[in-house]
């Protein structure tokens, strides 16, 4: 195999032993940097709208389209979180305690639709995939977001 890359070696490898007599099978892995929509376990929740999801041996950062949760620790951002939804620096830390341990409930360990919006960007300024989130309950599909506006564990992004 003189002058042939390892990877090419290896894929053909891989390729050929996928061989059933005429025909290839494939094994396509989806790219959540690419793909539209798929489905993803999450493997751990930042916050109210932040989470983590796996990636082959890698995890990728995922923020959620539409919604702005309240922050978990007293800063600056949740200061002004607090001012935006005219409520107490103490009932906005509340709220965003209330918005991760909810994303905990229904998102932790968890399969999610994760849906990418062709009106929005691919990244946000920390490098997190901007997505659309969709969880189950039971054989339901729920809007993540309606949830957190509807309970008001979120501002409108």
């Amino acid at each position: 195999m003189r002058g042939l890359p390892l990877s090419i070696y290896i894929l053909s490898v891989f390729l050929y032993g996928c061989m059933k007599t005429d025909t290839v099978t494939v094994y396509k892995e989806v790219d959540p940097l690419l793909d539209s929509t798929a489905i993803y376990t999450v493997g751990r929740v930042i916050d109210g709208d932040t989470f983590l999801v796996g990636f082959g041996n890698d995890s990728i950062s995922v923020r959620i389209l539409g919604i702005d949760a309240f922050e978990i620790k007293h800063d600056s951002r949740l200061d002004s979180q607090a001012v935006k939804a005219h409520i107490s620096i103490d009932s906005a830390y509340a709220l965003g305690q209330t918005a991760k341990h909810f994303a905990d409930s229904v998102l932790y360990k968890k399969n999610v639709l994760v849906v990418r919006d062709y009106m929005q960007s691919n990244f946000d300024t920390y490098n997190r995939l901007l997505r659309r989130i969709y969880y189950y309950n039971g054989s339901q599909l729920i809007n993540y977001d309606s949830v957190l506006l509807g309970k008001g564990w979120a501002l409108q992004d």
